[in-house]
């Protein structure tokens, strides 16, 4: 029998360690398939909603950012919540949302400084570009309309040819206002007579105003310095 070749052994070690190392198949990318999710939850979930006078309904819903409307399921559709002057409080897993104006704010603080977010994203669609990081207003305009025609705007999932950035907004509310919390200078404005504490507490405790746990240690902290 004829030996084999140093070129021959070095090629059956190479597959034999590719087999090794690859073990766990790998499945290609269906390009069909949905690739962007424009809700806060990564699937419709039972929840409660409490009325202002003192009923509590369930439903299973999710919180749609795209066209900020808190959606749930009947009789096998998806529709959107409507009177929420009616509305005090929803509840999804262990999370509450208040509504405020024609929306709902995610409470983060429950205090007398209180901090909410409103989840909101931008719609992107593939190929249709405008400066760095957004899209022309007429392309995302004609893509949500689009969106609503065909239906799929209360889907889960968008069709592949779309796709979202985030585009949420933090508040703080104090005296029964609300202001916006986006960065270290609006909130300094909130607090004027605290803002040399406030200054030295995210310098020394290293705070990024956009990281929502750091900006929750940032209100707590706010709200022991006014007490």
């Amino acid at each position: 029998m004829k030996k084999p070749t140093s070129k021959t052994l070095l090629l059956i070690t190479f597959l034999l360690l590719t087999i090794y190392f690859t073990d766990t198949p790998i499945q290609a990318q269906n390009e069909t398939e949905p690739i962007s999710t424009h809700y806060v939850f990564p699937d419709f979930v039972i929840g409660s909603v409490k009325m202002k006078y003192g009923l509590t309904e369930e439903a299973v819903m999710d919180y749609n950012m795209l066209t900020e409307e808190m959606i749930f399921e009947k009789n096998g559709g998806r529709l959107a919540m409507d009177k929420l002057d009616k509305i005090d409080t929803v509840y999804i897993e262990s999370r509450k949302f208040i509504p405020h104006d024609k929306v709902f704010y995610e409470v983060l603080v429950n205090d007398r400084v209180a901090l909410f977010i409103q989840h909101k994203c931008n719609l992107l669609p593939a190929g249709s570009p405008a400066g760095y990081g957004g899209t022309s207003e007429t392309s995302a305009t004609t893509s949500l309309s689009m969106l609503i025609n065909s239906g799929s705007m209360y889907k889960l999932k968008l069709p592949s040819e779309y796709h979202v950035t985030d585009a949420s907004q933090f508040w703080i509310r104090r005296d029964n206002t609300f202001y916006k919390a986006n960065s270290n200078s609006q909130i300094l404005k909130i607090f004027p007579e605290k803002s040399k504490e406030i200054k030295q507490f995210i310098k020394q405790n290293n705070l990024n105003i956009k990281n929502t746990e750091d900006l929750i240690t940032l209100v707590n902290k706010c709200n022991e310095l006014i007490r």
